[in-house]
């Protein structure tokens, strides 16, 4: 009995000590796997550190690199300016095939100002606020209009002219009366102007086709393939007043939206104060309003 006892006590303990064996395992396990729950939460929340401040950095880059167009343009010695090169009187070829026209003039100004000198890129309308925002150039002057869709793309200048569209039909043929008197015709307008959404928001016409500038609209007008033309009423006077077909046709009814005009520039360009600063100039020294005489035949109010 005392060796059946004695064997039993030995059983008995050796299973204390298996318990308290495993026991040990299965703490050191569970502190194992707290172990790796914790670090892995801190790796977690590093990762999305990282990922945060990456992410807010990224917009300060781009601002940065908007903002440097001042120091760019002063680095190169240039600055580059996109226009069409054939949108009378604002920028069109000469008969030496030179380009002229109000924009020249105060491209020029602009860049004479800015201690540089003015590189013009030609290039239709359309392509022109999409070449802006690509850096292909460094401003874009071509009587662009001020408007708000415009604006949240790219930025503008003080106004340094002002603009509306009007109907521009060939003479003798009575095709409308005002640029609101469009149903039912066929309507010519610049490729990406201003008087193309200006017609579009008009309706009723019934097909509007475009161009890439004046001369092309109006020889499609002279030529029967439109009724009308819709355009700045700038830019009509000027080729009524000095091309040879100009005499051919003629302006009907009022002016459609009158806007500003102003130098496009990227968003968020600290080039835009000193083209403000500049403009404003030029309107309290007098050579604002004698341009617009030279190339408008009239002045404006701002």
């Amino acid at each position: 009995m005392k060796q059946i006892h004695s064997s039993n006590g030995s059983l008995h303990s050796k299973t204390n000590r298996e318990k308290g064996s495993t026991m040990k395992r299965v703490l050191i396990i569970l502190f194992m796997l707290s172990l790796i729950a914790s670090i892995t939460a801190c790796g977690t929340k590093t990762d999305t550190t990282q990922g945060t401040a990456q992410s807010s950095a990224a917009p300060a880059k781009q601002e940065a690199v908007a903002n440097d167009t001042l120091a760019k343009i002063k680095k190169d010695g240039k600055i580059v300016i996109g226009t069409t090169g054939n949108f009378r009187p604002y920028s069109y070829m000469d008969s030496n095939n030179q380009l002229v026209g109000y924009d020249i003039e105060w491209g020029n100004m602009i860049a004479k100002e800015l201690g540089v000198k003015a590189e013009f890129v030609t290039g239709q309308f359309a392509g022109l606020i999409p070449g802006l925002i690509a850096n292909k150039f460094d401003v874009l002057m071509s009587g662009a209009n001020i408007t708000e869709e415009r604006k949240q793309s790219i930025d503008f200048s003080a106004s340094y002219s002002q603009d509306g569209a009007v109907a521009v039909i060939k003479k003798g043929t009575n095709a409308v009366q005002d640029i609101a008197d469009i149903k039912g015709k066929v309507v010519g307008v610049n490729a990406g102007s201003a008087f193309e959404a200006a017609v579009k928001r008009i309706g009723g016409y019934k097909d509007l086709k475009t161009y890439p500038g004046a001369a092309e609209s109006f020889a499609d007008l002279l030529a029967g393939r439109v009724d009308v033309v819709a355009i700045g009423v700038v830019s009509a006077a000027e080729y009524i007043k000095n091309s040879p077909s100009g005499k051919d046709i003629e302006m009907v009814g009022g002016t459609f939206e009158v806007k500003d005009v102003g130098v496009g520039l990227r968003k968020n360009d600290e080039l835009k104060k000193e083209i403000d600063r500049i403009i404003e100039m030029k309107k309290k020294d007098g050579t604002y309003n004698k341009l617009t005489q030279q190339y408008f035949g009239l002045t404006f109010d701002k």
